[in-house]
């Protein structure tokens, strides 16, 4: 009886003594081995804990309480595996034990399993644990998954029960601007420079005020914030951008281009630098910036579409048309609306070179392995199937990434059997397969 007591009253190292006294002349007893565990895990004897928590749960299988301080026991013993085991079986003897549920919960964040975390956090909150730290994890998790409303929520939630404090008012703004309610974002944003003035609430204050095209605020802020702590890199590239939609062109590449020193592998920060140079007249360091965001991310598709469209007005064709197949393979279900400026920048190739005359015509070409390979083509352009976009899947000729795009050809300068197919062509026909050298041609002749 005077283990507990001493337990009961914080006196760790006296209960020790005697619930040891108790097992050496008792035996194993769950009411005793438990508290043994507990003390084990918050005094830093975690094989100690361990010990006892197997034995707690040998001696009583059924007892969820066990199960979840031999859950810590394990976790403390780097034993994550085990310790989950545990308590998932403690779960399904009491659905409603907070510790396992907030156990489970952060391991399964740890884990990566955002949903499952969600789900065991709202089932702490249903068994009415209402704190303001869990709904900040719930406000966390959700935002992770976009949920911008549901996180929204629960940050307010939190700031009802504790009161704003600066990090909540920041977060609240942030997710007003992700879930549209612009203008709420600026209140929360205006609260958090009252409680706490200074480089990260004149920040949000302007981003809030951007959001809504305040720009003559957003930009009184953002150079407020910059001010006071110039190393602040995202602020700095919001400073930046609402420059440049102002039109202080200056000022923004001063921004811009501190900005990419800062933090020099952001793609989006070299492509809106790449657009500020292409803008004030330096195309070519625009260009360069524009790639070192494809070199960045290759699968950032507006990267590549503006780098397109620089390459174009330079008049690098060849190039120009390399970025929009690339383009058609990562955006498949735009390839009819990428043919037609493929098509175009051919068409200003052509008319820049002065060709389409003195006989010439402009050819795709593809070059067919075999038979087998041939009949596969002709079944997809008898359903439709562009020929360019079979030229890159098929051909094994040089021009196959561009389509086929082997640009004017003059019929006279070909060997037969080629040279008569080719000239035969009408514009947009297509020719029949030509066997030559143990391989198949094919051509289209294009306007």
């Amino acid at each position: 009886a005077e283990g507990p007591a001493q337990y009961r009253a914080g006196n760790f190292v006296e209960s020790r003594k005697l619930f040891l006294d108790c097992l050496e002349q008792n035996g194993d007893q769950v009411e005793i081995l438990l508290p043994l565990a507990v003390m084990g895990v918050r005094e830093g004897r975690p094989a100690e804990a361990m010990d006892f928590g197997a034995r707690a749960v040998e001696v009583d299988p059924e007892d969820p309480e066990a199960r979840y301080w031999y859950g810590r026991a394990l976790l403390e013993n780097g034993r994550p595996d085990e310790a989950k085991r545990q308590w998932e079986q403690g779960l399904q003897l009491d659905l409603g034990h907070l510790g396992i549920l907030e156990g489970l919960s952060r391991m399964a964040l740890t884990e990566g399993e955002t949903a499952k975390a969600y789900q065991l956090l709202t089932q702490l909150q249903r068994q009415g644990l209402d704190e303001p730290w869990l709904d900040r994890l719930l406000a966390e998790i959700a935002a992770g998954k976009g949920l911008w409303v549901q996180a929204l929520d629960h940050t307010e939630r939190a700031m009802a029960a504790e009161g704003p404090n600066q990090a909540d008012l920041l977060t609240a703004t942030e997710l007003c601007i992700l879930a549209g309610r612009k203008p709420q974002a600026v209140e929360y944003a205006r609260q958090a420079v009252a409680v706490a003035p200074g480089s990260r609430s004149y920040g949000s204050l302007g981003e809030a005020y951007f959001s809504i095209d305040q720009m003559d605020s957003a930009l009184t802020y953002l150079r407020l914030a910059v001010e006071q702590d110039p190393d602040d890199s995202r602020f700095r590239f919001n400073l930046a951008n609402a420059l440049e939609i102002t039109g202080n062109l200056d000022e923004a590449g001063t921004h811009f281009e501190a900005y990419v020193m800062m933090v020099p592998d952001d793609p989006v920060g070299h492509f809106n630098y790449g657009i500020h140079l292409d803008k004030v007249g330096h195309h070519a360091e625009g260009m360069m910036a524009v790639n070192r965001a494809i070199e960045l991310d290759p699968g950032m598709l507006s990267a590549r579409v503006v780098m397109a469209q620089m390459l174009e007005n330079a008049g690098q064709w060849d190039a120009a048309l390399d970025e929009v197949n690339a383009l058609k393979t990562l955006d498949p279900a735009n390839a009819a609306e990428l043919d037609a400026w493929s098509q175009r920048i051919l068409a200003a190739r052509d008319a820049s070179l002065g060709e389409g005359m003195e006989g010439r015509i402009h050819l795709l070409h593809m070059i067919l392995p075999s038979q087998e390979v041939v009949d596969m083509v002709l079944q997809e352009l008898e359903v439709g199937e562009d020929f360019a976009s079979l030229a890159v899947r098929y051909s094994q000729g040089a021009a196959a990434a561009k389509g086929g795009d082997i640009g004017w050809i003059n019929p006279a300068d070909m060997v037969e059997p080629m040279k008569s197919v080719i000239a035969a062509l009408e514009i947009n026909e297509i020719s029949p397969p030509t066997e030559a050298g143990g391989l198949y041609h094919m051509f289209k002749r294009l306007p």
